[in-house]
């Protein structure tokens, strides 16, 4: 892991460097609005975050519903109001993201979270019964790490404002620093900082966390993370070839 986590910083650091001085220059190379590879990522990239979306509100009522008789009652009501509400505000940002994207019926993708969240739920309880409190640390730390990135990314996209790549008629001269903020964001094509594909194609890392409550996991939890920080890297440079991020 000690491993893991070096190369990772040196990867990052390297990336920075890099982004500073040569991102137009790479932007321009790699464009391909028509790359299969990115199109198909653009739409892979934003399962893990579904997936979390869906899941840890599903794995922490699991988990409050086992342990409910050892909870005061005032505060497991406010815990799961807590958790309904939030939930219920950021899937109806999601569905309403997909329905005007997709066509479908805002309504019925409603109704479609709500019942995989209760499918969820049942199939965490025998996880419940037998680790409830691992449970329940594992998607707390999932569903506060969603909700408040989720957060802080879209408030930082609005006021960053940095324009995307394909909607530069002239790049040369609309092209910006990433650590230079710009205007606030008019629309999408000046969200182009910070990725929100990156940010939920590695939600994937939480998947790692599954060990503390699954018996027999923890000896493949570094293929997992591997296998989770490939895939975020991957959605990272698909949205560059696409355009929508440097």
């Amino acid at each position: 892991m000690k491993t893991l986590v070096i190369t990772l910083a040196v990867l990052f650091a390297a990336l920075l460097v890099t982004a500073s001085f040569f991102d137009l220059r790479i932007a321009e190379y790699i464009y391909n609005p028509q790359s299969a590879f990115a199109k198909f990522f653009a739409a892979a990239g934003m399962m893990p975050q579904s997936v979390l979306q869906i899941l840890s509100p599903a794995m922490i009522l699991a988990a409050l519903f086992e342990l409910r008789r050892t909870v005061k009652p005032a505060v497991l009501t406010a815990a799961t109001a807590a958790l309904i509400s939030v939930t219920a505000a950021y899937l109806y940002g999601s569905v309403s993201g997909i329905g005007h994207e997709t066509g479908i019926s805002t309504a019925i993708l409603a109704v479609i979270s709500c019942f995989l969240i209760f499918v969820f739920f049942l199939a965490a309880l025998p996880f419940a019964r037998k680790k409830p409190k691992e449970l329940l640390i594992t998607a707390l730390i999932g569903f506060i790490a969603f909700n408040a990135g989720h957060l802080i990314l879209q408030t930082l996209k609005t006021v960053w404002g940095r324009q995307r790549f394909y909607a530069m008629d002239d790049p040369a001269a609309r092209f910006t620093k990433w650590y230079l903020p710009q205007a606030k964001a008019v629309s999408d094509k000046f969200k182009s900082f910070p990725s929100g594909h990156s940010f939920a194609a590695m939600c994937a890392v939480w998947f790692a966390l599954w060990y503390n409550f699954i018996d027999g996991l923890k000896k493949y939890t570094g293929v997992i993370l591997t296998a989770a920080l490939l895939f975020g890297f991957t959605v990272m440079a698909a949205r560059m070839v696409y355009g929508r991020h440097f």
